[in-house]
């Protein structure tokens, strides 16, 4: 099993119920799209509230609820 990056917690707290790309969170928190992407992947996979769709090569992630 992974552990969670310590940027997962921050990119959780960044999720709201409007979409966002790696490359948004990427250029907030100042790390690179392969990290953020990979962060979210793991929210995604992991909690039940975070969304993910792939649309080519768009990757859009969100807080589903509250």
């Amino acid at each position: 099993m992974r552990l969670p990056s310590k940027y997962e917690e921050t990119i959780y707290g960044m999720l709201s119920s409007e979409p966002v790309t790696p490359n948004e969170v990427a250029i907030k928190l100042g790390v690179s799209h392969k990290t953020a992407k990979s962060a979210l992947m793991y929210l995604a996979l992991t909690k039940d509230n975070v969304r993910y769709k792939n649309s080519g090569r768009i990757h859009l992630f969100w807080k589903a609820g509250r």
